[in-house]
């Protein structure tokens, strides 16, 4: 039998560039690691949108091989687990972090097959609910306008909202040593009609 709606849940989390690391790149060009990858250009990005300079100023951008955009991550991973499929199984699977392929590489190509995914499936997105733990300050009605666009190909506009909470201070993404993205789906088959 197949079901009606299905619930997935997503989480990734990105602590910053640290003093010794951002120390590194003002004499090297590159940091090319097993897991990351930094350049002097690399920027800070959530949901899509590049945070302001006084922000990459501050906090540089995130520790990562891809651009490290740590919301589109967790939206990827929350989309594949309610498709719940074994050979997608999340961001990693699809697109892991250690090929040289996704050094520095834009999230939103990584997003974009998630909806792929989504839309040749018999579901599509309903419901996308999101807490990020951040210091920066983002724009979100702009970011929930980036992620709206990836699902243009549905009959229904899915409900998109986002969260913000600083932490207070209680860990790691409280503290502004990074950032931690939490996001709960809800697919509908498309044979349903509300």
């Amino acid at each position: 039998m197949q079901r009606l709606f299905k619930i997935g849940y997503g989480y990734d989390s990105h602590r910053f560039l640290n003093q010794e690391e951002k120390s590194h790149l003002e004499h090297n060009p590159v940091l090319d690691l097993e897991t990351e990858y930094h350049t002097h250009d690399k920027k800070l990005i959530i949901g899509g949108v590049i945070l302001e300079e006084k922000f990459q100023k501050k906090f540089g951008p995130f520790k990562a091989r891809s651009d490290g955009d740590v919301l589109y991550h967790a939206v990827i991973n929350a989309l594949l687990s309610a498709l719940s499929q074994k050979e997608s199984r999340d961001i990693g699977t699809l697109f892991p972090n250690t090929d040289q392929i996704n050094s520095n590489r834009d999230s939103a190509d990584f997003l974009k097959k998630a909806a792929e995914l989504v839309q040749e499936s018999d579901y599509e997105l309903l419901d996308l609910k999101i807490m990020v733990k951040s210091v920066p300050r983002v724009n979100w009605n702009l970011v929930e306008k980036n992620l709206t666009s990836f699902f243009n190909f549905q009959n229904i506009s899915p409900d998109i909202h986002i969260q913000g909470t600083s932490g207070e201070e209680m860990d790691g993404a409280g503290n502004g040593l990074g950032v931690e993205v939490f996001v709960v789906c809800l697919l509908q088959n498309k044979k349903l009609q509300i």
